[in-house]
């Protein structure tokens, strides 16, 4: 029923994926040398190792068509960031910061308390192909870089409101059970049923019935076809137009056609879009503005890293034009 998603990574951890480095500088043959530095090949090969460990338990099997088309990019995004670490690693060294001070470590813990627990917080590392020491790296330089910005007054804030305002907006919403069936026959008998019910209040709980017993979509049996919350963009387009247009505490007197069949829909509430409070959002706003000033003040001096850096590739280790 859902648009295919992108799965999205905790946002807290967006600027961590600029992070990871390369663990040994001694022996064997290299992948890349960042400024004469070298990353050798064994210490990416045990990065990639440790990160498709991960993806198979959050289900990817690297043995399929989707998988093995997978692998190579993310083995690209993996020698990008271990170079883009081998640059914080050496800004630690040439600013003689300290990535083990206590502010540093607060950070940290915030990051672990965001993701769960300490087992997911590593999972989420290895994924990313970093480690703890190079997580502590990156907040350090970033810390450094970024440590005079402290806050964003009134008349900024209200900008940065004024241009992200749907970022604020509380979006139109409905909520809503559905009934999915292979044929427009099944979807009318259906209707034909709940038609037939005249005591208004018992219309749902049959609505759930029928969806347990007839509904193809995984799930509804547990469910009773329950949809939840669902905002526009979510659905696929047909769907979203009649389940917006559904009166609250009615059924579809038509089918719905859609790619996955045909849907019976239930309409249980709906509620309008909500235009935000700049007042009432205020100190949200002027968090996120700070944040996003940082953001672009890091993001300019670390593009400026990239620019001054000398990066030379081994044969094969090159990135994909």
């Amino acid at each position: 029923m859902r648009k295919s998603q992108v799965g999205i990574i905790l946002g807290v951890l967006a600027l961590i994926l600029v992070t990871t480095g390369c663990s040994s500088l001694v022996g064997g043959k290299w992948a890349v040398k960042v400024n004469g530095e070298s990353i050798l090949i064994k210490d990416y090969e045990t990065r990639v190792a440790e990160a498709q460990k991960t993806y198979e338990k959050l289900g990817m099997k690297f043995d399929t068509e989707e998988g093995k088309a997978a692998l190579p990019q993310i083995k690209s995004q993996l020698l990008a960031r271990m170079i883009e670490g081998k640059l914080i690693a050496q800004e630690i060294k040439a600013q003689k910061l300290d990535p083990e001070g206590a502010k540093i470590k607060e950070q940290e813990d915030i990051i672990k308390k965001n993701i769960g627990d300490d087992a997911k917080f590593q999972d989420t590392l290895k994924q990313q192909g970093m480690t703890e020491a190079e997580l502590k790296n990156f907040l350090t330089v970033y810390e450094k870089v970024t440590g005079d910005i402290k806050e964003i007054n009134d008349t900024d804030a209200k900008a940065f409101f004024d241009k992200n305002v749907a970022n604020y907006t509380q979006p139109e919403s409905v909520t809503a059970r559905h009934i999915l069936v292979k044929t427009e026959d099944e979807a009318k008998a259906i209707i034909t049923q709940l038609s037939a019910v005249k005591d208004q209040a018992a219309i749902l709980p049959m609505f759930e019935q029928l969806a347990k017993e007839k509904s193809t979509e995984p799930g509804a049996k547990e469910s009773g076809g329950d949809l939840g919350t669902i905002t526009k963009g979510k659905m696929v387009p047909e769907f979203e137009t009649a389940v917006f247009a559904q009166k609250v505490g009615t059924f579809s007197t038509a089918p719905v056609k859609t790619e996955f069949g045909y849907h019976v829909i239930f309409a249980e509430t709906h509620t309008p879009e909500v235009a935000p409070d700049f007042e009432k959002l205020k100190d949200r706003v002027k968090e996120d503005a700070l944040n996003t000033a940082k953001d672009t003040k890091f993001q300019t001096y670390f593009d400026d890293l990239q620019k001054k850096a000398k990066t030379e590739y081994a044969k094969g280790y090159e990135p994909a034009s």
